[in-house]
């Protein structure tokens, strides 16, 4: 693994990682919230990022095919994890 990597690269990357995993939570909801109706911003909103998590997951599996697993468990188990154990929290919480 190469220690030369440039701080801005390594910088949008981690924040390309915390807009998946809040993404992966707030994308459907935002969708949800307006049924489809596109005449709300929300229903954009939640289609962005959709797509970014949608991106990060095809990011994961090529991390994988690089040998790379924490980035693959970073970029595309978790944007799957979070969501389901948020539904399942509310779902037991109730």
């Amino acid at each position: 693994m190469s220690m030369n990597r440039d701080p801005y690269i390594t910088f949008i990357g981690a924040k390309g990682v915390a807009f998946a995993w809040i993404g992966s939570v707030l994308g459907p909801l935002f969708v949800f919230s307006t049924l489809g109706d596109f005449k709300h911003a929300n229903t954009y909103i939640g289609l962005v990022f959709i797509l970014i998590v949608v991106l990060s997951i095809r990011d994961g599996f090529k991390a994988k095919k690089h040998g790379k697993t924490s980035d693959f468990i970073a970029l595309a188990i978790m944007p799957i994890v979070i969501p389901v154990l948020c539904i399942l929290w509310f779902a037991f919480s109730i």
